[in-house]
């Protein structure tokens, strides 16, 4: 069973009108079945799972999460806390973009954790999250490797809500990101601004485009090699090019690292999902196989 004891962080304000979430989830190997099953759930406050799925014939297991209000707003605090026992693979997503919405006068925290036991593959692979104006927003993600585990995961950011034009002129958004194996950080990422922040038109940040992406995999241990990755990189570089979206690839230590920027959050998902298929069939000798909520 999961622990629950997970700090959370609260400003200034009274922590008692706060609205709490949590969801936790535990997934482990069935050898008897061969698939991976949802052997932990527990929730509180309005995040759970909706559905979950066996497409593959591996076994893997795909499951929904949802938050039923849409969004989050001031005084929300959500916490996930989901662990990957050894030998199974799961994969994480939502079923529509998320939302921070205009405050109300109080800021909206989101915990994050996810911890993969050896031999553990997890994909975390949530919808793209809106950022309305107005919004003070303070998201936190860990995630924490056994030596053995690999994961595919990303995080995209649209800055206002492009339907109508809508620019960041008041708010905030905070962003900490930590991939760790062992206790030893691998990467972390952190992103702060706040309304008409210099950085929203500076070249050195957004230059003025209002959509950010962040892709990241830890490869199975055998396949960490520098000339393995290197090589895989080499052959996604080509694919984004014929592509021709706006994606940087880079190898941190033993991480593929891609970014992107641009105003078309279908690009930076297009982007995303053709190199997690590439991965997936290199490491894995998996499909690409969609999660069946992408094509509702």
């Amino acid at each position: 069973m999961l622990s629950s004891a997970i700090t959370q962080t609260v400003d200034a304000q009274n922590p008692s009108q706060l609205w709490y979430a949590c969801l936790e989830l535990g997934f482990r190997y069935q050898a008897a079945q061969q698939r991976t099953t949802l052997a932990h759930r527990k929730h509180s406050g309005p995040v759970r799972v909706q559905k979950m799925l066996w497409p593959e014939k591996s076994g893997v297991c795909h499951v929904i999460i949802v938050h039923p209000p849409a969004g989050i707003a001031g005084g929300d605090h959500l916490t996930f806390d989901l662990q990957v026992d050894a030998d199974a693979h799961a994969l994480v997503t939502t079923p529509g973009a998320g939302k921070w919405y205009k405050t109300n006068g109080k800021s909206a925290f989101q915990h994050i954790q996810i911890r993969l036991k050896d031999n553990a593959i997890f994909e975390w692979l949530p919808q793209e999250t809106m950022l309305f104006n107005g919004a003070h927003a303070h998201s936190e993600t860990s995630i924490h490797l056994d030596e053995a585990a690999s994961f595919i995961g990303w995080d995209m950011l649209v800055i206002g809500r492009q339907a109508c034009a809508e620019q960041f002129t008041n708010g905030q958004y905070r962003n900490h990101f930590k991939l760790l194996r062992e206790d030893k950080l691998l990467v972390a990422d952190s992103l702060n601004f706040v309304g008409n922040d210099r950085w929203l038109s500076s070249c050195l940040g957004m230059n003025g485009q209002a959509v950010m992406g962040n892709f990241w995999a830890v490869a199975p241990e055998k396949y960490r090699a520098t000339v393995y990755l290197e090589e895989y990189v080499a052959v996604i570089r080509e694919l984004i090019t014929r592509m021709k979206i706006n994606v940087t690839l880079t190898v941190l230590g033993d991480v593929i690292c891609a970014r992107f920027l641009g105003d078309d959050v279908r690009q930076c998902h297009d982007a995303f999902a053709a190199i997690r298929a590439r991965l997936r069939r290199y490491w894995f000798d998996l499909d690409e196989e969609f999660p069946r909520i992408w094509r509702t």
